[in-house]
């Protein structure tokens, strides 16, 4: 990622694909299969490894190119911008090259290197090899070599503000955070961990360590240390493996993509954090930190996401235009109440919004239905016809459009979000006969064409749309079976499904599922039930796969004849 140019370089199996901000802004055939690709934004220089053995650089101001040969399997790419070098690592060592001259140099390391850090203050490169850490000194020499046992060390980072190195250690020698005092180059603290650890990365500007953590199930999480009084300050679950972790030191901001395609974003000042999908399978991460522009490479969709950090992630069912969600419940005799929502889990003072309702048969908060940024709602009348109830933002409405007919045959009408990924917030109807359908909304009030997404769900008493609950970016949707046993249903952010999972059972006396966003104000979306009692209990959302516990955030529901 160049910042002062605003580029991405992107390596493929054909060559180096340029985005410009969001969009494409070019192709550069170097010959061989790149392997990976740096960039140095002082000299706008972009240096790209190649299979053939060689590094190619190239001016990214005339896409001229000069070939450099290196070694054996080269593969990794690192710069020094202070002092123009960089660092290339083989299958037998690291060759240094000139940045200047392009004239080269070589370390050779019996382990190779697997990963490389640089301090552009100090001008050392550290060096994972083999499992242990080299430590490559401004002249080019080795003269500092750490070894902890056979393979180790798993990870560094730097912090060139401190002159520190940080390293994880693997399970067999006792998962562990090491520091490294730059100046010594000694390991000065070893912070044990009763997880296994992996990737970590650092900000400079706050000295926090976020460290990859995974668990025995299939979710993984970060664990974030204090440089200062080297203590765990949080522990952030996402609900699959950890692939990379990228900071942002301008804005403060982390950016972790998941093995499933959701990356975390975590607001690394109350550490609560959301999650955007972005593709499965990420392979690399990159941030423009002038633009606050994230872009995650996806192999499984062969595809970069790119997630723009300056814009406000949308609040469901935020009705009043205050940040926080909201609710929606009609009472017995159809007037129709908003309850704010106070950020935390509580309430503020309900007001009415609507009488009449009543003739209603069913109602949907979706979101943003017509893109003018503000949360509105569907309502099915009798006749089958579905209105829009376009919000103001200020908890009211305006006029009703009716974007819809024949509805009436529909057994469940729900609220899903952006389903397939076009960023348009769509809807979910189950026919008489089980057949589950997507009506993919087209951003201003109408429609796509519908997408069958399953069979089979009229054996299900309930059905909600419940947001990213998980934590992978993706919407996803809560169904209740005839035994009462709650399934949830993770959507793979492309329109489809991934394995569905059990969640807990004896929820016949749950008469109302509601998936509001975000209720409580951590990031995450949560779920509101009411029982038989009239009682309303939050299903506080965490991410990943550990069901949370409830807590009754209400009493008095039980006169209300819909809750959205």
């Amino acid at each position: 990622m160049n910042p002062v140019t605003d580029k991405a370089y992107v390596a493929t199996f054909e060559g180096i694909s340029v985005i410009s901000g969001v969009a494409g802004g070019g192709y550069l055939n170097t010959g061989d299969m790149p392997v990976d690709v740096a960039v140095n934004t002082v000299t706008n220089k972009i240096y790209v490894s190649e299979i053939g053995g060689k590094v190619t650089a190239v001016d990214a101001a005339t896409n001229a190119m000069t070939s450099v040969a290196v070694g054996a399997e080269p593969y990794l790419l690192r710069v020094n911008e202070s002092t123009n070098k960089i660092y290339v690592g083989v299958k037998d060592g690291v060759t240094i090259i000139n940045g200047a001259t392009l004239a080269t140099s070589f370390v050779a390391l019996a382990g190779g290197a697997q990963d490389i850090v640089v301090n552009p203050v100090t001008g050392k490169a550290y060096v994972l090899s083999g499992g242990s850490i080299k430590v490559i000194g401004a002249n080019g020499t080795v003269v500092g070599d750490h070894i902890v046992g056979a393979a180790g060390v798993l990870a560094l980072a730097i912090n060139p503000a401190t002159n520190k190195v940080y390293a994880t250690t693997s399970v067999r020698y006792g998962p562990s955070l090491l520091v490294i005092d730059g100046t010594s180059d000694t390991t000065t603290s070893t912070i044990p961990s009763s997880k296994r650890l992996g990737i970590v990365a650092v900000n400079p500007a706050t000295n926090r360590i976020y460290v990859a953590t995974d668990s025995t199930s299939s979710s993984g999480g970060i664990i974030v240390f204090d440089g200062v009084t080297q203590a765990e300050t949080a522990t952030i679950t996402t609900d699959t493996t950890v692939k990379a972790v990228v900071v942002n030191h301008t804005n403060n901001k982390i950016y972790v993509p998941t093995y499933n395609g959701g990356t975390t974003v975590i607001d690394g000042r109350t550490n609560s954090h959301y999650a955007v999908y972005t593709g499965s399978l990420p392979v690399a991460a990159a941030v423009n930190t002038t633009t606050d522009r994230v872009y995650v490479v996806s192999y499984g969709r062969a595809s970069v996401g790119i997630i723009d950090a300056t814009v406000e992630r949308p609040v469901k069912n935020d009705f009043n235009g205050d940040g926080f969600a909201d609710v929606l419940a009609r009472d017995a005799s159809g007037v129709l109440w908003l309850y704010p929502g106070d950020g935390t889990g509580g309430w503020l003072t309900r007001v009415q919004v609507g009488q009449g309702w009543n003739v209603m048969t069913a109602l949907v908060a979706p979101g943003d239905f017509n893109g003018d940024g503000n949360a509105d709602v569907l309502a099915r009348d009798g006749g089958g016809l579905l209105w829009l109830y376009p919000g103001t933002g200020s908890g009211e409405w305006m006029p009703r459009v009716q974007v819809g007919a024949g509805w009436a045959g529909m057994t469940a009408i729900e609220s899903v979000g952006d389903f397939n990924g076009d960023t348009f917030v769509d809807v979910a109807a189950r026919t008489a006969s089980g057949v589950l359908w997507v009506y993919r909304g087209n951003g201003y009030g109408g429609w796509l064409p519908p997408l069958q997404v399953g069979t089979g769900w009229n054996g299900m008493s309930e059905i909600t749309g419940v947001g990213d609950f998980n934590g992978d970016g993706a919407p996803d949707v809560v169904a209740r079976d005839g035994g009462g046993v709650l399934w949830l249903y993770p959507g793979n952010g492309s329109g489809g499904w991934l394995q569905q999972r059990w969640t807990g059972s004896s929820w016949n006396g749950l008469d109302s599922l509601v998936g509001p966003g975000d209720f409580n104000g951590d990031g995450q979306s949560d779920i509101l039930a009411r029982n038989s009692a009239g009682e309303l209990w939050l299903y506080a959302g965490t991410g990943g796969t550990v069901w949370p516990t409830a807590s009754r955030v209400g009493t008095g529901w039980g006169g209300m004849t819909a809750i959205l």
